[in-house]
């Protein structure tokens, strides 16, 4: 038994990925109730995915997703993880726990994700990209080989990042810069 928290869209892209199984259960805030069995938490923002995972189902077992159709070399992903629908993770990259690598994102090798990351659709990280916790790297971005994303960083959909952006900053553009909000 698989049970998911969430009903939004990105819940319907996990049961989606999740087909296979024969009974998916579906939760939110208004009508949870703690079933055993196997847990995802399918909520795309970083901050209520951790909340969730750390107050709500603290003592749950969790699933990993990975789609038929991602490819997934050599790797370390973390409980809760889910890599969906033409992802590509490359050899020796480390992923946290409740990671989200979204469709057709690429994670090159030697990357790390620290958890609740989230990684935007068709996004790029080129080799030994670091990204920090509960970062969020936005749809069709790239980051260049070597950069390092701090904790709770915001890149914006499209930017290219060509240096370090750190901790708490909103980043946008080609070439991507610091945004102060």
């Amino acid at each position: 038994m698989i049970n998911v928290y969430g009903k939004g869209g990105h819940a319907k892209v996990v049961g989606s990925v999740l087909h296979g199984y024969d009974h998916l259960r579906f939760y939110n805030d208004e009508d949870f109730e703690l079933y055993g069995g196997s847990w995802i938490i399918a909520i795309g923002n970083n901050e209520s995915r951790k909340r969730i995972a750390e107050e709500v189902l603290s003592k749950v077992e969790f699933v990993t997703v990975i789609a038929d159709s991602a490819i997934v070399s050599n790797s370390e992903i973390g409980e809760g993880s889910q890599i969906l629908q033409g992802a590509v993770v490359q050899i020796d990259t480390k992923i946290g726990k409740h990671c989200i690598i979204n469709t057709a994102a690429s994670v090159d090798h030697d990357c790390i994700l620290e958890d609740f990351s989230f990684i935007g659709p068709n996004a790029t990280l080129c080799g030994g990209v670091e990204i920090g916790e509960c970062s969020f790297i936005g749809a069709g971005s790239v980051i260049l080989p070597g950069i390092k994303i701090g904790k709770n960083c915001m890149i914006g959909a499209g930017s290219v990042v060509t240096k370090d952006i750190p901790d708490n900053s909103t980043a946008y553009g080609n070439p991507a810069k610091r945004k102060f909000i």
